[in-house]
């Protein structure tokens, strides 16, 4: 087994029009679970979607 190291992402302070159909898209959810999951904060679902923004929409941070 490989094991690969993400590299730190840093989510900017905007995300773009259409974000989250995008996110859904890639997750396989309804865009009112994802609303929802977002209001809630918390959960398995918010994890995974702001994992996914994050890769997609992120900032590369450099570590110094």
């Amino acid at each position: 087994m490989k094991t690969i190291k993400l590299q730190p992402v840093k989510l900017p302070q905007i995300l773009p029009h259409g974000w989250k159909k995008e996110v859904a898209i890639i997750l396989g959810i309804h865009q009112n679970s994802m609303s929802r999951a977002l209001r809630r904060g918390s959960g398995l679902t918010y994890n995974k979607i702001v994992k996914i923004a994050a890769e997609k929409y992120g900032e590369k941070v450099i570590n110094d």
